[in-house]
């Protein structure tokens, strides 16, 4: 594989040109919603080039709407190298109300086989904070990113009862990604810790990843604190969902097995805490027996998820995948998504309540479902 250490180098947050406009869009997808504390939403995805690859770049648009509205890219992270691309960003509001825009950097060779075409072994996670989040668009300040471990990271810090920021930090598992001896890189699935508010980072503990049953698959793992407070990790694996867990805040786990209570397809999902205690859940329909990539769902449980008796159903189609949340402290709740990456690149909001999930059907003011957040054109071909 070519390699560059320039994928090192900090790309910081710019404005958008002709390039990244819809009309020039055609791949795109993998999302991220975040809220303001003034209530603007933001969103983030990945596009650039006819699928994952080196022409990937990472952008931004907001709502002051509810979502009804979009603004268009006001923002984007585009690496300058021609080999370096940016891919799976996400948003997230911190304890001190900072918006965080977190994103990966890799090499990526369009002559190398298989996942070795869009991940070099190395990766990194970068994040840039917005200053002032309810600025105008043009008036925005980003700091200066900073790299904070090397890997990927797709989904929300979890901040446990100590303060301490855990961070869901993956370096693939496989010896195809390991072209780095001397940097001496242990692959799996890694808690990446901050005990000082985000002014220093460090790796705590990594769930080893290469004897799970079935092999792994990108890990794009989070973390939840549970009423105990032992530590569960689900994680993305080839035949759906895994978990394990520690007792120790991250610095050992379990070995991963099988969530006999989280079924569906080999996919990103979305599961955290709300402020009624329940858990949420966005993921793929639990009962199907064809584990596709369609019919995605919200589910509540109040077990500690072993089971997940409310549900209600976002999108019935096919090729709908991806989700991200983020949810208000009187319960509003925003999800993000994607449709049909090569073949429109759709992004979709849907805007609910727990009650909602409770009854199975809208029934909270202001509730709405597949709110277009965007679209692109189809990849030719495709």
């Amino acid at each position: 594989m070519r390699f560059t250490y320039q994928s090192l180098d900090p790309v910081p947050v710019s404005r958008p040109t002709v390039k990244h406009s819809r009309a020039q869009r055609t791949f795109q997808g993998i999302p991220s919603i975040g809220r303001s504390p003034g209530g603007r939403l933001f969103a983030v995805w990945y596009a650039g080039g006819s699928g994952e690859g080196e022409d990937n770049y990472t952008l931004l648009q907001i709502s002051d709407d509810e979502g009804q509205s979009w603004s268009g890219p006001v923002a984007v992270v585009d690496p300058p190298h021609p080999l370096v691309r940016a891919f799976d960003s996400t948003l997230w509001l911190d304890p001190a109300g900072k918006m965080h825009w977190f994103w990966s950097q890799c090499c990526a060779d369009p002559e190398a086989e298989g996942s070795c075409r869009i991940y070099d072994g190395l990766g990194g996670v970068w994040h840039s904070i917005l200053e002032n989040p309810e600025a105008a668009p043009a008036e925005f300040q980003f700091s200066w990113p900073e790299r904070i471990a090397h890997g990927i990271m797709m989904n929300k810090p979890l901040v446990l009862r100590d303060g301490t920021w855990c961070l869901p930090v993956s370096l693939w598992t496989g010896q195809q990604y390991r072209r780095h001896p001397s940097l001496a890189i242990q692959p799996g699935a890694g808690m990446v810790v901050s005990e000082d508010q985000g002014r220093s980072f460090s790796i705590r503990g990594r769930i080893e990843m290469g004897q799970v049953k079935g092999g792994a698959s990108f890990d794009e793992h989070l973390f939840l604190e549970r009423q105990d407070g032992t530590l569960q990790a689900l994680l993305r694996i080839q035949q759906g969902v895994a978990e394990a867990f520690s007792n120790d805040q991250g610095r050992t786990w379990t070995a991963p097995a099988l969530a006999t209570a989280i079924t569906g397809p080999s996919s990103r999902f979305f599961c955290q805490r709300l402020p009624s205690g329940r858990l949420l859940l966005i993921y793929h329909d639990l009962h199907a027996s064809n584990r596709q990539r369609e019919r995605l769902t919200a589910y509540l449980s109040e077990d500690e998820g072993s089971s997940w008796p409310w549900s209600l159903l976002l999108d019935e189609r096919s090729a709908v995948s991806y989700p991200d949340a983020v949810f208000t402290a009187d319960g509003q709740i925003y999800v993000i998504y994607d449709h049909e990456r090569y073949r429109g690149g759709e992004i979709l909001l849907a805007r609910f309540r727990e009650e909602d999930i409770i009854a199975g059907k809208l029934l909270s003011a202001g509730s709405a479902l597949r709110q277009e957040v965007d679209h692109s054109r189809p990849v030719p071909g495709k």
